[in-house]
């Protein structure tokens, strides 16, 4: 992979206006993508980027209980 693969934080902050707290929840609530690297903290830009394409918060919540 190559540094072109991947999103730094900061990125994903500016691409989705943003900030740390709610990325986190769209991590837990919307199924968005985990983060690759932790430190420093990397997305994989084709695994934001399909998020993104499939609708985003737009999608089914996750089913988290039953």
């Amino acid at each position: 992979m190559t540094s072109k693969d991947f999103m730094e934080e900061k990125e994903v902050f500016e691409l989705l206006g943003k900030k740390k707290t709610a990325i986190w929840r769209l991590r837990k609530e919307y199924n968005f993508p985990q983060p690759v690297l932790t430190y420093p903290t990397r997305y994989s830009r084709k695994a934001v980027t399909t998020w993104l394409e499939e609708g985003g918060v737009n999608r089914k919540k996750m089913i988290t209980s039953i």
